[in-house]
């Protein structure tokens, strides 16, 4: 209890307010699963798995008046047929009394068996008699690739289910006809059902309307399903092969339900190897839940808000000084901070005012000395940046003019010496940090034309910067780092004459600057190395992109960029200036950009 009462004012408000608002919300969310859970989710899983068997029982007694239609057919043909001794296995020897026997079978056994549609026997030698419910007897020979087919299901005596395409709407099934006697194949027995007639058996056995049913043969063709649509769909096609890769979609459907919570799928098999797949459309079926859940909710929320209004004028009182000390601050936040009022009563908010009042006191001091500080660290910042500039570039040009006056060469010498004397009068510039672009690049070409003369003309270059660009404000030293590295990290070790090239553009408020070179190139990963500090520069010309790019961070901000650009040959480094400030850095611009 004494954590709870050390709290302050803004945290004992809000927790009473949550602790109250997750009581409400516990108590709903037990009902509501309660509801769902044990009345209604529950009952509709436990019925729904009562009809699916149901409807698993109707489609296998289908299945098992189809076999012993078979098997009737087989008897009665061999009992009509077989009273002459080896007749029953020769059709080519079928004389008319016989043909009427065979039609009489068939027509008892459309009476016994009402759901098939359609009887054919089929002989090894073609022969096929055919009679379809209420229509005409039908006789013809030459069907061997009947035959064939027949041989490639693999049909036997216990019997198949056939996938055929020559009639639409219908589902077949196989058996081989043997003579009894001589135990012989003779032929096959083929008996259609119509899909309408296994539809029918489940089609009222699903109390939830939600509901899909599929069912699909042991080689995954659909055969029947609720979904009449998709059904006709695949029995228009003629071919096998089309019927399995619609049946296939259809299943993948079927999968993607599975990892769907609003739908319950259930899958079974007959005894001979249906797949039937049922699938509860949970959301649907649930819309009525979801109502008094709605209600639930809103009735909650009221309550909420009406507890919440008038706890709210309970605490007035408390709150009130509160916001108007934060109001105090939040209009003192982009101004210098000022002393607020303070009140007579010793509570807690006048304690909070007068320590306020000390902080405003204190934190005038510290903002004078904290602008001190940063105007120092800022100089120190520089002056160390400026520092790592080495002078062996000196060094090595001095030498250079020695060489050539030793070699009797002195006016190569003298221009060495002038192009060395205004490099530096640019580069020194009276100590000024900030050069116009156009001095810049000046000074470059100064670099560049003495590392030609130093390495036998060995590199060469071009400069293609927008006019806008001479006038814009720079810190100088910016450019040189960076074509230093074009000429040791690229030309230099390539053993041949490179060619360096600057470009330069405004863009919106960025300028975009290019130092672009044809030597052997950079690697990503060494470019990001350099500038993580990983990899240390190891020419002693060259203070490194490292630090060009601190420079540009400590003035610019860091939304300047500097990135490794993909060129067939060699390297382009480019350097993105954002020219935007802040608003409390304003003061800064006019010393950045412009005149």
């Amino acid at each position: 209890m004494k954590k709870v009462r050390d709290w302050s004012i803004q945290k004992k408000i809000s927790g009473l307010f949550l602790g109250c608002f997750l009581a409400l919300l516990t108590c709903v969310l037990m009902i509501l699963y309660d509801v769902y859970k044990e009345q209604i989710y529950g009952q509709l899983i436990q019925r729904g798995h009562y009809e699916d068997e149901l409807i698993v029982h109707q489609i296998e007694t289908t299945q098992q008046n189809a076999e012993s239609c078979c098997n009737n057919i087989i008897i009665n043909l061999n009992l009509a047929i077989g009273s002459k001794e080896g007749v029953i296995g020769k059709p080519d020897k079928y004389d008319q009394r016989i043909k009427e026997k065979i039609l009489g079978v068939m027509e008892n056994n459309f009476l016994l068996f009402p759901d098939i549609n359609r009887i054919t026997i089929i002989y090894e030698n073609g022969d096929m008699y055919s009679k379809q419910k209420n229509r005409e007897f039908v006789c013809s020979t030459g069907n061997q690739s009947l035959i064939q087919s027949f041989q490639n299901a693999n049909a036997d005596t216990l019997g198949v289910w056939y996938d055929s395409s020559a009639d639409a709407g219908n589902i077949c099934f196989l058996k081989v006809f043997r003579d009894i006697r001589g135990n012989v194949q003779i032929g096959y027995v083929l008996l259609e059902l119509e899909e309408s007639i296994l539809y029918k058996t489940y089609q009222n056995k699903k109390t939830d309307n939600p509901s899909e049913i599929y069912v699909s043969s042991e080689n995954e063709v659909l055969l029947s399903s609720t979904q009449r649509d998709l059904v006709n769909e695949v029995y228009q096609e003629t071919e096998m092969k089309k019927r399995k890769t619609l049946s296939e979609e259809v299943y993948r459907d079927i999968n993607q339900k599975k990892k769907d919570f609003r739908f319950y799928v259930q899958e079974y098999k007959t005894s001979q190897g249906w797949n039937v797949v049922t699938i509860l459309n949970v959301k649907a079926v649930m819309q009525g839940l979801k109502i008094i859940s709605n209600k639930i909710l809103c009735v909650g929320g009221i309550l909420m808000i009406s507890f919440s209004f008038f706890t709210l004028l309970l605490l007035k009182q408390i709150i009130n000084p509160v916001v108007a000390l934060a109001a105090h601050m939040r209009k003192m936040g982009i101004h210098r901070l000022k002393k607020i009022e303070e009140r007579e009563s010793r509570d807690e908010v006048g304690v909070l005012i007068t320590s306020f009042n000390q902080m405003v006191e204190m934190n005038g001091k510290l903002i004078r000395k904290i602008a001190q500080d940063e105007k120092e660290k800022k100089q120190l910042e520089l002056s160390l940046l400026q520092m790592q500039i080495k002078p062996h570039f000196l060094y090595n040009t001095l030498d250079t003019a020695f060489c050539l006056n030793s070699m009797k060469k002195h006016k190569e010498a003298n221009q060495v010496l002038k192009q060395l004397a205004g490099y530096y009068r640019l580069v020194l510039n009276h100590g000024d940090e900030w050069i116009s672009f156009s001095e810049e690049l000046d000074a470059v070409e100064k670099y560049l034309a003495i590392q030609s003369m130093r390495y036998s003309d060995q590199v060469t270059y071009s400069i293609s910067v927008d006019e806008e660009m001479y006038e814009f404000r720079i810190p100088k030293m910016t450019l040189q780092p960076l074509v230093e590295n074009s000429i040791y990290h690229g030309i230099k070790p390539s053993g041949r004459e490179g060619h360096i090239l600057i470009t330069g553009e405004l863009c919106n408020e960025e300028a975009i600057i290019s130092v672009t070179d044809d030597g052997v190139g950079m690697t990503e990963e060494m470019f990001e190395a350099i500038l993580s500090g990983k990899q240390q520069s190891t020419d002693q010309e060259s203070f490194g992109m490292k630090s060009v790019m601190e420079r540009m961070h400590l003035f610019y901000g860091n939304d300047t960029k500097m990135e490794l650009s993909k060129v067939p040959i060699g390297t382009s480094i480019v350097l993105t200036i954002n020219l935007k400030k802040e608003e409390g850095n304003k003061s800064e611009i006019s010393g950045i950009v412009g005149g």
